[in-house]
């Protein structure tokens, strides 16, 4: 399962290069890591990088959101980072390294693609939304 890790904030691309480094040196986190530059719409050139980690199983996406709360709390970072499954577009933006914002993060991308539930746009706690604990 390929996932991509971005930041809401370009200014924030430090944050999520620190972020990369940290997975790529995980031995938990199963699968490969990398750093790829995303292509900005309307830009001539590729602009803000962005994570990309393809998962061997499910267990994988529990040991990416413990690899990601052990980050942000030995970093302190308050980048907000959008996780996205590409293969159903399913997205989970995060704030924090709560109990419940991991749980939520957990929950939305072990879910398959072919049984995610169709996003409800009002539902804060929905993939698409902000995970809890965003701002």
């Amino acid at each position: 399962m390929l996932l991509t890790i971005e930041v809401s904030d370009p200014d924030e691309g430090p944050a999520l290069r620190d972020l990369f480094r940290w997975l790529r040196d995980d031995e938990d986190v199963p699968g490969e890591v990398s750093l790829a530059a995303a292509p900005v719409p309307g830009a001539m050139s590729s602009g803000l990088d962005v994570i990309n980690v393809v998962l061997t199983h499910a267990v994988g996406a529990a040991n990416l959101a413990l690899a990601y709360v052990g980050w942000r709390t030995a970093r302190r970072s308050r980048a907000v980072l959008t996780f996205t499954r590409p293969s159903d577009g399913l997205t989970v933006t995060v704030d924090g390294g709560s109990d419940e914002t991991v749980r939520a993060l957990v929950d939305a991308l072990t879910v398959p693609p072919e049984e995610a539930p169709a996003p409800d746009p009002g539902d804060p706690a929905a993939p698409d939304g902000a995970a809890p604990g965003a701002p």
